[in-house]
């Protein structure tokens, strides 16, 4: 037995192919160094291992290339129901050639030639990401407002819009305060006067 490291002790014994009694292949206290029939019952196992595995793996193939074949088969299905279907609709309200275009009505107009629209589409929709990405800190402020504004109409009864000059809106209820109280003076009778 080898030891790990310089004064280490015996506490970790290294397996260095000698007789150990704990060894996975061994068969007991008395068993020697490996044989030859070891070996080849060891090879054996493997070799039954590998089968088993390649047989597992050709089950997993096969199941496989039976659902890719019912895919196949599905799909050729519902392209010759959607081949019969557009050959009802075209046999029953005629076909899209009788107004001089292409399917679907491509073509009739100039300028409508080529795809322009979808060209056009894909340029705005670039346009519209690259500015949004550039102008990034100006949309979160103006949502940040607009959230402030809401809040304030809906919670505390601020109206924005209501201005002081222009002209008033008079479907919002007016909520004037009731007129202050006026001190009672009391009123010269002809009982009270004595400075007649």
């Amino acid at each position: 037995m080898s030891k790990i490291g310089v004064g280490v002790g015996d506490e970790f014994p290294v397996d260095d192919g000698n007789n150990n009694p704990n060894n996975a292949n061994s068969t007991g206290a008395n068993a020697g160094p490996r044989t030859p029939e070891d070996d080849r019952a060891e090879f054996e196992d493997w070799k039954r291992r590998r089968d088993a595995w390649r047989t597992q793996k050709e089950q997993w193939r096969a199941q496989r290339d039976e659902w890719h074949r019912r895919r196949h088969e599905w799909k050729a299905q519902w392209r010759a129901n959607k081949r019969a279907f557009r050959d009802e609709m075209k046999s029953q309200f005629g076909d899209d050639d009788s107004y001089g275009g292409r399917r679907y009505g491509r073509g009739r107009f100039p300028f409508m030639a080529y795809g322009l629209p979808r060209i056009l589409g894909i340029v705005l929709v670039v346009a519209v990401l690259i500015f949004a990405i550039s102008h990034i800190g100006y949309i979160l402020a103006g949502l940040a407002a607009i959230a402030l504004l809401w809040v304030a109409y809906h919670h505390y009864g601020h109206d924005p819009l209501d201005l002081p000059y222009g002209r008033r809106d008079y479907g919002r209820p007016i909520n004037n305060p009731p007129p202050a109280p006026t001190p009672s003076v009391p009123k010269p009778s002809d009982n009270n006067n004595t400075g007649q």
